[in-house]
């Protein structure tokens, strides 16, 4: 297994750059190819989605179909699947970002009673208290 760095998830996902895919073109010949082989950890899922808003302009449903592929593809192995699955349910519907869901989502997968928050925008998400 090899870890990915948001950068070059950004190159996948973008298909911008063709000096740099054709890089990826060849790591992922040598290292993509077994189920879960390359590491997303939620770090790099949530600079992934700050980058497609804020540098790149996607918007949520754009956001979603990354992640949504991602997910969907069997080289990808992730720090913690479920978490980022329930994070990409509740960003669905939620007024907040992707890593704030991701938060709620994780805190929720360790058993905490709550995520306490200033963030209005996390109102929603199931398991938030804003204080």
């Amino acid at each position: 297994m090899i870890g990915l760095d948001s950068n070059v998830v950004l190159r996948l996902l973008l298909d911008d750059a063709p000096d740099q895919n054709a890089k990826l073109d060849i790591l992922f010949a040598e290292f993509g190819r077994e189920p879960e082989s390359l590491l997303l950890t939620d770090v790099v899922l949530a600079e992934v989605i700050w980058s497609l808003r804020s540098a790149y302009r996607q918007d949520k449903a754009a956001q979603l179909q990354a992640l949504r592929g991602l997910l969907g593809e069997a080289a990808f192995a992730f720090e913690h699947r479920a978490v980022v699955e329930r994070a990409v349910a509740l960003f669905e519907h939620a007024a907040c970002g992707f890593a704030d869901c991701l938060v709620a989502a994780r805190h929720a997968q360790c058993g905490c009673a709550f995520t306490a928050t200033f963030d209005r925008a996390m109102r929603t998400i199931p398991g938030v208290r804003v204080l």
